[in-house]
């Protein structure tokens, strides 16, 4: 089973507001499928506020002449129609995944989503938060923090960490084994 990870950014403190999305995909612990790109936020959100713009860099310049979600959907829609579902801080990754698709009114893949935050916290109980940068710091992954892709590729880490440490490569078991929560769309 493949594991596909996401990571959104966003223009303001609307789900509809994504201007960014990284993606990597895993299948047995190989990494087969990464890519990452700007969206041009849904109209009605379609404003940057300074705070986010200082968080992850990216301007209204910057998706001028982006496409929308809608337009890029295609993109994602083989992993999303094929693999798990998986973010860190899923609960925020999918809630700008549900906004997109009902402003957008495309159909949702029958798919589930888990949590690299929960698989953290069960796995490192000691750190002193789960945060990605945290997280990341204590297993030696690179991480360009707020970088849609780094992102998403820190998070994915984080279950191939995960899968080494326990010697199991699949994704189902590994959820079983930790007993993670899934989140559906």
């Amino acid at each position: 089973m493949q594991l596909c990870v996401i990571d959104f950014e966003t223009a303001n403190d609307h789900p509809e507001s994504a201007c960014s999305i990284g993606i990597v995909v895993f299948e047995d612990g190989i990494l087969i499928h990464q890519d990452a790109f700007l969206i041009k936020p849904a109209s009605k959100y379609d404003y940057f506020t300074e705070m986010n713009i200082s968080i992850h860099g990216i301007r209204p310049s910057d998706v001028e002449d982006a496409p929308n979600f809608s337009e890029s959907y295609d993109r994602l829609r083989p992993w999303f129609n094929t693999c798990i579902l998986a973010a860190h801080f899923a609960p925020f990754d999918l809630s700008v995944l549900k906004s997109l698709y009902k402003y957008y009114a495309l159909a949702k893949p029958l798919t589930f989503c888990i949590d690299s935050v929960e698989l953290s916290r069960k796995c490192f109980p000691r750190l002193v938060n789960h945060k990605l940068n945290t997280v990341c710091e204590y297993l030696d992954i690179p991480l360009n923090h707020h970088d849609a892709l780094s992102d998403a590729l820190g998070s994915a880490l984080i279950f191939m960490n995960v899968m080494a440490i326990n010697n199991e490569y699949d994704i189902l078991a590994l959820i079983k084994r930790y007993n993670l929560k899934t989140y559906h769309l």
